[in-house]
This record gives C-alpha cells, structure tokens and sequence, in this order.
C-alpha cells in the first residue's frame, strides 16, 4: 500500500460514536398536589435549569441545557469534574444545571448571569436525575427503578456533581419539608415506567408545592441530607 511504500504509519480509523448526537427531553406533565404512592419516587423540583450531559472517553463532549446553545462553554468547570466522578463510559445523563454562592445557596439570579456568559458567577453545580445511556448502551426502555439505582452505582457524589436525593412513596411529607426552603414544586416518577421522548404523561408529574410565609434559602447540602432511595 502507499503509506507502507513510503514508511508512513497508516492511521487507526476514528472509533464510531456510541453515543447520539440528539435525545429529545420527556416532558413532565402537571400533577395536581402532593400525594402518597409506593408506585412512585419523589424528589425536588430544583430551581435551575434543566440539561443532558454526554461523557464519552472519560470527557465531557456535550452539555445540552435549555436556552444555551453552547452549556458546556458557560460552565466548563462541570467539564473537568464529572466525568472523574463516573465510574462508566458512554454516558448520558439528565439533570439540571445550578449555580451558587459562597455558602453553597442555590442563586437564581447568579445562574442568569452565569447562563449569559459571565463565568465568574457562582459556582456550577450539576444535580443528576436520570440515566438515559451507560456503558455506550441505551437504558432508556428500563424501568425508572432500573435506571435510578445504576445511576447511583455510576456517579459518585462531588463537590459540583451529585446525584439528586429522593423518597420512595411519600410524597406529602417531602414536599412539607421542601415547602421550608422555597422550593415550588417536586417531582413524582413512576418507578415501573420507561423513559420517553415528549409527554410523560401519568410516568413523570411535576407537583407543586404549597408555599409557606416563611421560607429558608435554599442549599445544596441540606437538600441533599434526604434519605437516598436508589
């Protein structure tokens, strides 16, 4: 062949992408209030930004969020932390993205500026809450159950980068506890259903919370001291 003619090394082809270039979100739809029900797992509905992160050779090579075309630009601290956090290649996550003060506070006003362009605001934080991809496979047309305890096993809690923490069944009583931080909502995900493109339907309800007249900031830490139901 020419290049071994003339002692030139013939270059490996480009190994093929495992991952997808796209995932259409699934959308939560509207629960009325908080309720009780083992089928279901619930968590926060945290106050940030919500985004799909792609870790492919131990690199972080998307940061999809909504309203940026480029997330992994305004956050590149997220890039060199979360993939040394995953104990599995070719994955995909979802999530959001969230910023904070120096106390550790989730800021809204710090992820606006953050969001557009200012790097110095805050201080990036990722809060995992679903694994669409793992180990170059999909794992979307698994259980939530399935899906929730890889995850757990796969991302190994940071600074930066945690897995969101959840209760299985009552939903009343995290939400009572939320409604002390200001948190407006939370999430209730069927544990048996499978993840989707467009609407969840009955699979995935965003359920908002009752306000209480005096509220606590909320942070990262205390949120996350919940019991984690993997």
């Amino acid at each position: 062949m020419p290049g071994e003619q003339l002692g030139l090394p013939i270059p490996d082809p480009e190994p093929a992408a495992r991952l997808p270039a796209r995932i259409e979100p699934m959308q939560p739809s509207a629960g009325a209030g908080p309720f009780d029900d083992p089928a279901y797992l619930f968590e926060p509905w945290w106050p940030g930004v919500r985004a799909a992160a792609w870790v492919e050779g131990r690199r972080l090579i998307r940061l999809r969020a909504e309203g940026l075309a480029d997330a992994l630009n305004a956050f590149p601290e997220l890039g060199a932390e979360l993939p040394g956090q995953l104990i599995s290649d070719g994955v995909v996550l979802d999530g959001w993205l969230l910023a904070l003060d120096d106390g550790g506070w989730l800021d809204g006003d710090l992820l606006r500026r953050r969001m557009a362009g200012e790097r110095a605001a805050g201080r990036p934080a990722f809060v995992a809450t679903d694994l669409l991809w793992c180990d170059g496979e999909p794992w979307t047309r698994r259980s939530f159950r399935q899906r929730r305890h890889r995850l757990v096993e796969v991302l190994a809690d940071g600074d930066r980068c945690v897995v969101t923490h959840a209760v299985a069944g009552e939903g009343t009583l995290l939400a009572e506890a939320l409604s002390r931080f200001g948190i407006e909502a939370i999430s209730a995900r069927r544990l048996d259903a499978r993840w989707r493109s467009g609407p969840a339907g009955p699979a995935w309800l965003r359920v908002p919370v009752r306000p209480v007249h005096s509220v606590q900031r909320p942070q990262l830490a205390l949120i996350q001291r919940l019991p984690l139901a993997g």
